[in-house]
């Protein structure tokens, strides 16, 4: 039986660690064993439960009501609202429901072109897709699931590290064309994002895909990368009057430890005026209680809960 650590668990889910956590502790949604050190050890079935979990939360259930569901059962919840999908209600545009079935298709082939290293393939593929969809269909209906299935594959042994990077490589490509190719484009609010990961933080595709959701809303943003130390940080918010800071989290890193990014943010939100926002997520280790009563921190706990932020604002 494999057995995945709390952030391989986050990782391969989508479920961030102090979400995972939350869900244990309140609704015992699983029950991970223990390793000989204490740690948390989580199996092939509790990431399979964890995501059913996710996108049943996304989908608009509340994470107490299905908690508690059998794998089985949760699969009949994700098949009905499937059946759902596949119907064309009279209040649906024809192009939502053909820009579903599209992404559906391109997502089986991007991953078969992986398999082969046909990368002409994938690039030509995303593309094509970016000519279809409205950016937030592309990051939730495309980018989103091809990363986390080629991540789960990657774990499991039926991709290679080679394979996981020349993808990696080619959505940069393909997203960082389509950030900066509207930023000159009229917006539709007057907020401003600033998108950044913490300093010796190298993964970026969560704020990548954030960073599309703003293109997709219409918000003004500056993207700054990752590994960005914190004195460089409070200065670009300062000079750009940033009101969100979306900082990217995660602890692969053999030097990331939970009291650098404890630090880090406390540097940040000393740094922030009234009317200024620290908004945080991903699986990066942090002491989220000093922080949560902190009216200029927020944390959130997947894309979607993103997506539910800025899309009202």
């Amino acid at each position: 039986m494999t057995e995945y650590s709390i952030q391989m668990a986050s990782r391969l889910s989508g479920v961030g660690i102090h979400t995972l956590r939350a869900w244990e502790k309140r609704y015992q949604a699983v029950v991970p064993q223990r390793s000989n050190n204490g740690r948390r050890v989580y199996s092939d079935q509790d990431i399979s439960k964890l995501r059913m979990l996710n996108e049943l939360c996304g989908l608009g259930s509340s994470i107490g009501s299905i908690a508690n569901h059998s794998s089985s059962e949760l699969e009949q919840l994700l098949a009905k609202f499937t059946e759902k999908d596949n119907k064309q209600p009279s209040d649906m545009p024809l192009t939502s429901v053909t820009n579903k079935v599209v992404s559906r298709d391109a997502l089986s082939h991007l991953l078969l072109a992986l398999q082969a290293y046909k990368l002409d393939v994938i690039s030509h593929e995303l593309n094509k897709l970016i000519g279809v969809l409205n950016p937030r269909e592309f990051v939730f209906d495309v980018l989103y699931p091809l990363l986390q299935e080629v991540g789960a594959k990657v774990k499991q042994g039926e991709m290679t590290l080679a394979q996981e990077f020349a993808i990696a490589s080619i959505v940069k490509f393909h997203v960082g064309h389509l950030l900066y190719g509207t930023f000159r484009n009229t917006r539709h609010s007057d907020k401003v994002f600033l998108f950044a990961t913490p300093e010796n933080n190298h993964h970026e595709f969560g704020i990548l895909l954030c960073a599309l959701m703003c293109v997709h809303y219409g918000h003004k943003f500056f993207y700054f990368g990752m590994n960005m130390p914190s004195e460089a940080l409070i200065q670009a918010i300062a000079a750009l009057e940033a009101n969100y800071i979306i900082l990217g989290t995660t602890n692969l890193m053999p030097e990331y430890v939970e009291a650098d990014l404890n630090t880090y943010f406390t540097d940040i939100l000393n740094g922030l005026k009234v009317n200024q926002k620290l908004v945080v997520g991903g699986n990066g280790t942090f002491a989220i209680d000093r922080f949560h009563r902190n009216p200029k921190f927020q944390y959130l706990s997947s894309l979607q809960h993103f997506d539910n932020l800025i899309k009202d604002l």
